[in-house]
């Protein structure tokens, strides 16, 4: 069987090729429907990835968060015409670790091919049904979240009545709503920079601009969603509000070195918790949450900055320009 698959192959260059799908007793050919971009798949699409990264894994199809339907499973464990939520992590063998931590495990869009395809072929074991409504093309983000929350919630001393979210992108605002979600009695206070960013958050219990932070303000805990060059203000602002034997969750990411004043964490005995990516169990709990948190369901459809139908190769290139210049998510209805 032949499929078209639509990879990454220079900077802002996407070409289609035609490739042989290799069906195993496990596999599941699922059609994808709707695709959303994240910021990494931005990084190599603008070629922002370290030179000697972009030579070693392009040429590559992007898209990690990706929903689809079913055409036919070769496992017997769905129906044709199911919905589902596509994994991107295929789960190494590595023991004593969780699955998106081990070295040996393969990530779609990062390691692997992602699900710019016209047929995807996966195993049963990496999708999950889901209902029938293009809010769970978040699922995956959502999950992140949730990961980080759960390992959070392990180490963690004080109480969580006040936590901070740093960030007022996507990673800030799903993290902030999975909180509020999580911890409804609790203060969340998310820091940010842009008003119409901000206004978004209106789940949260108050919103600070980073360079307006009153200098009496604490919190318990902290999740830093800045990432990039401005992630070390981020940790700093951070390490001096959060109160002794806090939690900083780090979830942006940067391609540069980070300093960290390792004098104020020492003397504050706080934990530093990172976060990256997230395995089956994340992805179950947040289509839970999408499926029964009323506030989840009326709050994860700010995501969507913009939505557009992707009928041909310019139309990828025309997402992906768009999506530069949207605040959140810009989603792709996959009509290829």
């Amino acid at each position: 069987m032949i499929g078209r698959i639509y990879r990454l192959m220079d900077t802002k260059r996407i070409e289609m090729k035609q490739r042989e799908i290799v069906i195993a007793p496990d596999t599941v050919l699922v059609r994808p429907e709707y695709l959303s971009i994240c910021a990494a798949d931005q990084r190599y699409y603008l070629g922002q990835r370290r030179k000697e990264i972009l030579r070693s894994k392009l040429p590559m199809a992007l898209i990690h968060e990706a929903t689809g339907t079913v055409i036919k499973d070769f496992s017997g464990t769905f129906q044709s015409g199911a919905k589902v939520v596509l994994l991107p992590l295929d789960e190494g063998k590595e023991p004593d670790v969780k699955a998106n931590y081990r070295q040996d495990s393969k990530f779609a869009s990062s390691s692997v091919d992602g699900f710019m395809r016209d047929i995807v072929a996966i195993s049963s074991d990496r999708l999950l049904t889901i209902d029938d409504s293009s809010l769970y093309v978040f699922t995956e983000v959502l999950s992140v979240a949730l990961g980080a929350i759960k390992a959070f919630e392990t180490v963690k001393i004080s109480s969580a009545d006040s936590i901070g979210v740093w960030g007022d992108g996507s990673m800030g605002f799903i993290t902030a709503l999975a909180l509020r979600c999580k911890y409804p009695q609790s203060k969340i206070y998310v820091f940010g920079k842009f008003t119409r960013k901000l206004s978004k958050f209106s789940f949260a219990t108050r919103k600070y601009y980073i360079d307006d932070i009153p200098s009496n303000l604490t919190v318990n805990h902290a999740f830093e969603c800045v990432g990039g060059k401005k992630s070390e203000e981020a940790i700093k602002q951070i390490i001096d509000c959060i109160i002794p034997q806090g939690v900083i969750n780090l979830m942006g990411v940067s391609e540069n070195v980070v300093c960290i004043d390792t004098r104020k964490v020492l003397d504050k005995g706080l934990k530093l918790v990172g976060n990256s990516r997230s395995d089956r169990s994340d992805f179950e709990d947040a289509i839970k949450m999408i499926r029964e948190n009323e506030i989840c369901r009326k709050y994860i459809g700010l995501l969507t900055s913009d939505s557009i139908d992707i009928k041909n190769e310019n139309d990828i290139v025309r997402w992906f320009e768009q999506d530069t210049l949207n605040d959140f998510k810009t989603v792709g209805r996959w009509l290829i």
